[in-house]
């Protein structure tokens, strides 16, 4: 049975307002997930006063550093600003507190990743750095740490590219660096700790700052330990902010490669053996064609590639080897066949205390074949609270099986998680993949999903099991496959044909399905329209992708 539907789906679950005693269990059950340290540090940051820079009576010094290759974006032109997609120029002088494209875009305006794209001129940089300059008493976002922390890498690496010594700019420069090592983001952990540690060591190398270089290294050696796991991924499963965090520390290698006033090769070695870790991981998740899967919060353009970071490591990691690591901690997993890739996720949400990126995607996968995507994530395009950022983060947007549209795991606001599924992982081969998660065990319900491969065929089982006695008998669900926008389906008797690859679904009883439309995101704050295929069943389900021609 088929049916057609032309408008996006609406993710039905509120945001606000909701039940008071639905409110607080949903607080509580994200909360037991932090660790102690985040909840003194979180009390800690809501207690103390707006972030203020503290000038220092003493003027100090900064040294010049071997920086990397001016290769941010162009994200500045003729006194107008584009990021994420959304361009604003600013006459005669620059509001760095701008709030009407939300808060991450004004953080990418005060990142001053601009400084560091190619053939910005020595004049037009230090006329965008003396006005922010200027404006100190009235900032405001721009002073908390993960933009400070991006700020002061940018403006380190300008000032020694064209060797420009400027006792203003640096001693701002400086009581920056001083804010950032007061306020370190212990509260949110993750990426940002990460980002907060390498800035503080790129200003304790340009001031030539023994404190700050120490407090770094051990900051930065105790996180990546944590947070780089046994494969090479990074905890929060973004291969967006993975390229960023590897990014930063390729940068920072060459500024440490290049420094003679530095002298710690033990610290150089992990960070070395770090580096090349991540590398295979990355390389493990890439697809033929350079893409990287668009899980959790990821997004087009936000990132360098795969090939330029590997480019890049080529100059930096001595007997660098193009390597594949064997995925398993990530919760990933990518099978390759001559035609076809499949990305496949059947991992945690992440770490219980460091989830603020994930998605509710368990068992969802993604399906390139010929080097082309058929079968997508719907990706990230904002992170401002909205029906857009909870459908983007709900189970229905993902290539997997919802119960009732409910969330497999309880993603809320726009970077919470309450309750998350957990995956038992029962058969891990090389053409076949199963696991369970008990992401509906409120409604006593397990999911079972298993890929079976084959060098033209993929066929996936769905079986949705009573928690208790383990059958089937009249549990209903929906699997869904979201399509990338170029592919157009067409319908066939009882197949569904996309491109190159025929469809066909099975079920206990005789499953219902149609054809719907959703947004995919093609960066921040662009969408185009794909289809979905939308299959409801009964028990189980069977869904096999041939592949022909």
């Amino acid at each position: 049975m088929m049916s057609t539907k032309q408008p996006v789906r609406e993710f039905l679950e509120p945001v606000i307002p909701v039940p008071i005693l639905h409110r607080m269990g949903l607080l509580w059950r994200t909360i037991r997930h932090l660790s102690a340290r985040q909840i003194i540090h979180q009390i800690r940051h809501r207690l103390r006063g707006r972030a203020r820079l503290r000038f220092s009576s003493q003027i100090s010094k900064g040294y010049f550093l071997l920086i990397p290759d001016a290769d941010k974006p162009v994200s500045w032109q003729s006194g107008s600003f584009t990021f994420l997609n959304q361009t604003i120029s600013f006459l005669p002088w620059v509001n760095w507190n701008f709030d009407q494209l939300g808060k991450l875009w004004r953080y990418h305006l005060n990142y001053f990743d601009f400084l560091n794209q190619p053939h910005i001129s020595e004049h037009s940089g230090l006329r965008l750095m003396r006005d922010f300059v200027a404006q100190t008493l009235w900032l405001h976002d721009g002073l908390e740490a993960y933009p400070t922390s991006m700020r002061i890498v940018n403006w380190i690496y300008f000032l020694s590219r064209h060797q420009i010594q400027d006792e203003a700019i640096v001693r701002h420069l400086f009581a920056q660096a001083a804010l950032l090592n007061r306020r370190i983001e212990y509260h949110l952990g993750g990426n940002h700790v990460i980002e907060n540690g390498f800035a503080l060591l790129t200003a304790g190398l340009f001031f030539r700052h023994t404190h700050w270089t120490t407090k770094a290294e051990k900051l930065l050696r105790k996180q990546l330990s944590r947070q780089i796991l046994p494969d090479g991924g990074h905890d929060e499963r973004s291969p967006i902010y993975h390229q960023r965090l590897l990014s930063r520390l390729l940068d920072t290698l060459i500024v440490l490669q290049g420094d003679t006033w530095y002298d710690n090769p033990g610290f150089m070695l992990f960070l070395t053996e770090r580096a090349s870790r991540m590398l295979a991981w990355l390389n493990a998740v890439t697809f033929r064609n350079g893409n990287v899967p668009m899980v959790n919060d990821s997004a087009a353009n936000m990132a360098p590639s795969t090939a330029q970071l590997c480019a890049k490591a080529k100059t930096v990691l001595p007997g660098f080897i193009w390597q594949e690591a064997v995925l398993h901690e990530s919760g990933y997993r990518m099978f390759r066949q001559n035609r076809y890739e499949l990305f496949a996720n059947v991992g945690a949400i992440g770490k219980a205390h460091r989830s603020g990126h994930a998605h509710a995607d368990t068992f969802s996968f993604i399906l390139y074949v010929d080097n082309q995507p058929i079968l997508i994530d719907a990706g990230t395009s904002t992170y401002e609270i909205g029906a857009q950022r909870c459908w983007e983060r709900s189970t229905v947007a993902h290539n997997t099986v919802t119960v009732d549209d409910r969330n497999s795991s309880e993603v809320w606001a726009s970077f919470r998680v309450g309750r998350r599924a957990r995956v038992s992982l029962q058969i891990d081969s090389s053409t076949e993949l199963s696991a369970c998660h008990d992401g509906y065990k409120t409604m006593n319900i397990l999911h079972q999903r298993t890929w079976a491969l084959a060098p033209d065929r993929i066929l996936i089982t769905d079986l949705l099991l009573d928690t208790q006695t383990r059958t089937k008998d009249g549990l209903q669900g929906v699997a869904r496959f979201h399509f990338h926008p170029a592919i157009a389906l067409q319908l066939a008797g009882d197949t569904i044909q996309a491109n190159s690859i025929k469809i066909n679904v099975k079920s206990d009883t005789k499953p219902a399905w149609r054809v719907s439309t959703f947004s995919s995101a093609e960066g921040f704050n662009r969408l185009s329209p794909g289809q979905c295929l939308e299959v409801s069943f009964t028990g189980s389900l069977e869904t096999s992708f041939l592949l022909s021609g």
